[in-house]
């Protein structure tokens, strides 16, 4: 290791150093706003690609299961929204037919 006795050279050679690692510290940064920024874009063209396929099955006469044979399956979200809502009217129609028995689980034989 080198001695270093003149202030100014000392001064130097450490700022050397900090420039080096903040040299990762700014790629880091770039690194994190070009990831935040592909996040937003992908959240954007994930709802532009629902909107469009509920607009072509709403609005364009095509249904679900024709977009799929041609080759256009529904976007995860909207898959997921279906799920979840077929799971929901299961579940209340099990709710509605337990009611209307009154209350019994088991359907009467």
């Amino acid at each position: 290791m080198a001695k270093l006795t003149d202030p100014q050279q000392t001064e130097e050679a450490a700022q050397r150093l900090l420039n080096d690692r903040m040299d990762y510290i700014r790629r880091a940064i770039t690194a994190r706003g070009a990831l935040n920024e592909a996040r937003e874009a992908l959240k954007e063209a994930e709802k532009n690609d629902v909107q469009a396929f509920q607009a072509a099955v709403n609005n364009g006469g095509w249904t679900a299961d024709e977009l799929k044979k041609i080759g256009l399956a529904a976007p995860d979200k909207v898959q997921r929204v279906q799920r979840r809502r077929k799971a929901t009217s299961t579940s209340s129609d099990t709710h509605a037919s337990s009611a209307q028995n009154g209350g019994d689980t088991e359907p009467e034989q």
